[in-house]
């Protein structure tokens, strides 16, 4: 075959191969146009507006700077922060403590792993209601068990009180979703070479050098996933919060998502919310920058 046949031949295949990924790839590229970004340019949009859902009048970055300038929106940006990092912080090290024990060869990991995911599957009323009960300042059984064992000398108000108000919801939160945590590094855990462990073991490592040098390598890209896409996702956090607290006591569990709810649907600012709302992800958006240029979880994955 001559020199400008083969070049006429990978023209045609390279020809082909590129028309099949434009076919391939242009529905995706049109379905999160619209589904993704014009429905982030329109909110953004509306955040330019004093009343965008009626009389609109342009007012440009007014939102945002009023909402900067006000002494509630840090405290809201704090109790976000605070939430955000407290539930996945406890979400992953009970998950993998419970995934290390999970993994060992005990009678009866079955069954914890099946009851593991029954927290994650229930619906989150249920879970309120759940957690309302168990911490009733007058019925709930923690608080029963706690001034039985003199560690406290009355009950506790933990959604109805100011200091324990925050730790009420992250107790919740941590419950429900450290199923999340287990699941993703029990599986790879379980991707780890037994062989690795039983040379150590006859070098004369220690089980904490074990964990250090062999386990913790491992599951450092999934911790790193883990840390990031729940991180985001308590920081957006809504249902939990609102359902237990409403933002209360005084707003104490007051965060963004909540504050966004209450100025859309209580005062009515429509142009203030979706202004809030930008500024939340734009915060998000630098948070990420910055993780992904920091981290690689993507190699970490793949070691």
């Amino acid at each position: 075959m001559s020199m400008e046949t083969r070049t006429a031949h990978s023209r045609r295949f390279f020809g082909g191969r590129r028309f099949l990924l434009l076919v391939c790839f242009l529905p995706l590229v049109i379905f999160f146009t619209v589904v993704w970004v014009l429905p982030i340019l329109y909110a953004l949009n509306m955040s330019l507006f004093s009343n965008p859902t009626q009389e609109a009048v342009f007012v440009g970055l007014a939102n945002y700077t009023e909402l900067l300038s006000s002494p509630g929106f840090w405290t809201f940006l704090w109790n976000s922060v605070v939430y955000a990092l407290s539930t996945t912080i406890l979400s992953l090290l009970v998950g993998l403590g419970l995934a290390l024990v999970v993994n060992q060869r005990i009678k009866g990991r079955s069954i914890l792993r099946t009851m593991m995911i029954f927290p994650y599957l229930l619906p989150t009323l249920v879970v309120i209601f759940l957690w309302k009960f168990i911490l009733d300042p007058n019925v709930g059984i923690l608080n029963q068990v706690l001034v039985d064992a003199g560690l406290i000398a009355q009950p506790i108000g933990f959604f109805s009180s100011l200091k324990w108000a925050m730790a009420g919801v992250v107790v919740t939160s941590v419950w429900k979703f450290g199923s999340f945590s287990f699941f993703i590094l029990l599986a790879r855990l379980q991707a780890i070479d037994p062989d690795l462990y039983e040379r150590a073991r006859v070098e004369g490592a220690t089980t904490w050098q074990a964990f250090r040098d062999i386990t913790f390598p491992h599951l450092k890209g999934a911790i790193l996933i883990i840390l990031l896409v729940r991180g985001i996702w308590m920081f957006n956090k809504f249902d939990i919060i609102f359902l237990s607290t409403n933002g209360g006591p005084l707003k104490a569990t007051t965060t963004l998502p909540i504050r966004v709810y209450q100025l859309a649907f209580n005062e009515v600012n429509f142009g203030a919310a979706t202004a809030l709302a930008g500024i939340m992800f734009f915060l998000l958006a630098v948070v990420a920058t910055v993780y992904f240029r920091v981290f690689n979880p993507s190699e970490e994955v793949g070691a």
